[in-house]
């Protein structure tokens, strides 16, 4: 029987490359250096509204779906943290000029959706222990990235703490690798194979460096 803890050192190994150009994203260094104009730090804004609607949504199905111990309180973890990110995202989108109508309104690219299209996929299709791996996993690299975006938006931008909560929401999250852990294990001794969880974690770093991609795009960014 495959040993989840195993099988989560491997994917990680796997994706270390990927991980690696997500945390270190041009995107990330353009806005350290103030290169990235206030106006297209709009579509940071607006993606993002888009996509954490989007992940509650699904994130309520993947509970329906499996509402019972291990996952069950898990889930309703990240339910709670999305709920939260609403907020706070409307609260960064006002400090650049942004309404919630505004945000609503936004239309948002293919690029720059795609994570949330893909979670709404596993929602709907995979296993819990597919969807927590590929959280787990991604969450890593998400969080790093938020945490240097928020400290160059105060720095540089002159964002204050309250205006920066969305990424430091995702910057500062507790760990959740012994609860992941558990929930991936019980669908390794049930029947869910270690190459889908590896395929999930892999798809979601790959949408993950597309959503940076776009940002960069969108803020004409040189990629390297």
């Amino acid at each position: 029987m495959a040993n989840a803890a195993e099988v989560v050192q491997k994917i990680r190994s796997d994706l270390s490359a990927i991980d690696e150009e997500i945390r270190r994203h041009p995107y990330l260094d353009a806005i350290q250096v103030g290169t990235v104009p206030t106006e297209a730090l709009k579509s940071f804004a607006g993606h993002q509204y888009h996509i954490v609607t989007s992940d509650l949504r699904s994130i309520a199905f993947i509970i329906q779906r499996f509402g019972h111990p291990p996952a069950r309180d898990f889930f309703i973890g990240i339910l709670q943290g999305e709920l939260a990110a609403i907020g706070r995202i409307i609260t960064m989108a006002q400090r650049l000029g942004m309404t919630e109508e505004d945000l609503k309104s936004y239309e948002i690219s293919p690029g720059g959706f795609a994570y949330a299209t893909f979670m709404a996929w596993q929602s709907a299709y995979a296993s819990a222990a597919e969807f927590t791996c590929g959280i787990l996993v991604n969450f890593d690299a998400w969080g790093f990235n938020c945490g240097c975006m928020s400290k160059a938006l105060r720095e540089t931008y002159g964002f204050s703490s309250e205006e920066t909560a969305f990424l430091d929401g995702f910057a500062d999250l507790p760990p959740f690798e012994e609860e992941a852990i558990e929930i991936i294990q019980h669908g390794l001794d049930n029947g869910v194979e270690p190459k889908a969880i590896h395929r999930g974690a892999r798809l979601f770093q790959g949408y993950e460096k597309m959503f940076w991609d776009t940002m960069a795009q969108v803020a004409g960014v040189k990629m390297v």
